[in-house]
């Protein structure tokens, strides 16, 4: 159908001109970077499409023939919370496309979300509602997205990273070396970059992005070379001091926020997590090697 190369250009044209002149479709927004000024050739694109409610189960039901008129179909499946994920053939690199199809009825949830687009017309496609996916959007522009509640998001991080930390020892001690290493990367590791970009008061898209999203920028040099010593090697032995140094740079930080603020924290836990995971002398062993 297409001849030339797909770039992410090339495909917001195709994408445009085809959902444009679709009846069922009633309004079309840009959730993702391009609405908020910050995409590039490395981008995905994350668009959300409003559809009648009469035609969104066939329309659903046969999502993926419609996704594959507009190029190369690579991969596509169903992402988070089911929503379409697509990737296709295209340059310098597969394109990522996340479609999320909504009912036309459901509008109103537009002003749920976590997005700051720089304006109405970035964001917003096309609208056929009247203006009433218009006037969503609008209550977008300029949101801040930081926390909503500095006090309970601390709590939160704060708590998931010493309770996880503490399920990946357990799990390591019990020889369960694998799932000692997915709690400590998946789950005490997260917690762990949010808490730094928290002690950073690095805010911005707190809401809506990764805690690892631009982390070399704002925090200190200090702080990234003692993050680079939380990054395990092979084997059990790597695991368990790298747990050490995640619980005293996890220690410093929190001790740092909680100060400063006033705030509990619980760094009892965090002692004698700290007293557990750092191996002690064996004394046996050091007397054999004395004589």
């Amino acid at each position: 159908m297409y001849e030339e190369p797909l770039t992410r250009e090339t495909m917001i044209a195709r994408l445009r001109a085809t959902m444009e002149h679709d009846e069922r479709i009633v309004g079309v927004v840009d959730y993702g970077s391009e609405s908020e000024g910050r995409a590039d050739q490395w981008s995905d694109i994350d668009i959300a499409v409003f559809i009648r409610d009469t035609d969104l189960p066939a329309f659903e039901g046969s999502w993926k023939t419609w996704a594959a008129q507009f190029g190369e179909l690579l991969l596509a499946f169903p992402g988070i919370q089911d929503h379409p994920w697509t990737v296709y053939k295209a340059v310098p690199v597969p394109l990522q496309v996340d479609f999320a199809f909504h009912p036309a009825s459901k509008l109103d949830i537009i002003a749920t979300w976590p997005n700051s687009p720089l304006s109405r017309e970035a964001m917003i496609w096309y609208d056929k509602t009247g203006g009433q996916l218009s006037n969503a959007v609008q209550q977008l522009v300029g949101r801040q997205l930081g926390p909503l509640d500095e006090a309970a998001t601390f709590e939160k991080i704060c708590g998931g990273f010493w309770y996880y930390l503490l399920f990946a020892y357990c799990k390591l001690q019990r020889g369960q070396h694998w799932f000692a290493r997915e709690a400590f990367n998946a789950w005490a590791m997260g917690n762990l970059l949010a808490l730094l970009k928290f002690e950073a008061r690095a805010f911005e898209r707190w809401q809506a992005s990764s805690a690892s999203w631009q982390l070399e920028q704002v925090i200190t040099p200090q702080r990234l070379d003692q993050l680079d010593s939380c990054i395990p090697a092979a084997g059990s032995e790597s695991l368990q001091h790298t747990l050490v140094h995640a619980a005293l740079l996890g220690r410093e930080v929190c001790t740092s926020i909680a100060t400063a603020r006033h705030w509990p924290w619980p760094e009892i836990l965090a002692q004698e997590l700290i007293e557990k995971t750092i191996p002690s002398k064996n004394p046996s062993k050091d007397a054999t090697t004395a004589q």
